[in-house]
């Protein structure tokens, strides 16, 4: 599986190399990163084998001490015949690596978005199990965070009856984000984190949930959003959460929210 370090402009570079088609300071910082990187190096291992077998598929085959008269059309017909099984073997090494490897960056794209919203379920549940009396009740409209530089709204769903009663920002790293959580007036609650969206997470709304949490996300840009919720009413939710998805196509957040975060405000 391909790592989340690793794009499919590394794999053309990481041919290009294999091929010895780079210039030598290229071929220098490729074979220090390899070095440093075991996911690099095996894929440069990986690359190097089907090289060599499409090559050696490719070699004419070795033929027994002959009568030079009996040499003719037939055996003409022979050579090309083996040449052409060996081009058809070679192609087909090339299609299998090729498509296992789509395949597997497509289940890996995967795997690296469902752990994205696994870390950000993680900040709504440990908001869930907070002591009521660490809940403060904050005014969205009022509500910006200092992000690179820049201050961020944070939306306001007072429409929808949720006030917003928690803003976590997460240090500046992997994980670089912020959380926000919202309160119903009878006790239901909503989480929104915003963070770098990561690979295999589409711009259309995906549905992450779970049999005890409806889950939603989707990216804008490079940065990703999440929707989580317990308990709420389906439609209502649905509502919300399309709500949210456009509010986040218009806001400057988008612009900002997937940079890392230089000075946290004091909101707990």
């Amino acid at each position: 599986m391909k790592p989340p370090s690793m794009t499919i402009a590394d794999w053309e570079l990481l041919n290009a190399y294999v091929d010895g088609a780079l210039s030598r300071t290229q071929r220098a910082d490729i074979a220090e990163q390899v070095a440093q990187d075991s996911a690099w190096a095996t894929a440069v291992a990986d690359l190097t084998r089907l090289k060599a077998a499409s090559g050696a598929a490719l070699q004419p085959e070795s033929a027994p001490d002959i009568d030079l008269g009996m040499l003719g059309r037939h055996a003409g017909r022979r050579t090309v015949k083996h040449w052409i099984g060996g081009m058809a073997l070679a192609a087909s090494l090339v299609l299998v690596l090729v498509g296992g490897l789509v395949l597997s960056m497509q289940y890996s794209d995967q795997d690296t978005a469902r752990a994205w919203i696994e870390a950000a379920t993680e900040q709504h549940t440990a908001w869930m199990n907070a002591d009521a009396d660490s809940v403060t009740a904050l005014n969205a409209r009022d509500t910006v965070v200092n992000r690179a530089g820049l201050w961020t709204p944070i939306p306001d769903l007072l429409a929808a009856k949720l006030s917003l009663s928690r803003v976590i920002v997460s240090p500046a790293g992997p994980k670089a984000g912020l959380f926000a959580g919202y309160t119903g007036r009878r006790g239901c609650q909503i989480g929104l984190w915003i963070g770098r969206a990561p690979e295999g997470l589409t711009a259309a709304r995906m549905d992450y949930s779970t049999p005890g949490m409806a889950r939603y996300a989707w990216r804008v840009g490079d940065t990703g959003y999440a929707v989580m919720a317990v308990g709420m009413d389906e439609i209502r939710l649905a509502d919300i959460v399309a709500h949210l998805q456009e509010w986040s196509q218009k806001t400057v957040a988008t612009q900002v929210a997937a940079t890392s975060i230089r000075h946290a405000p004091c909101i707990v």
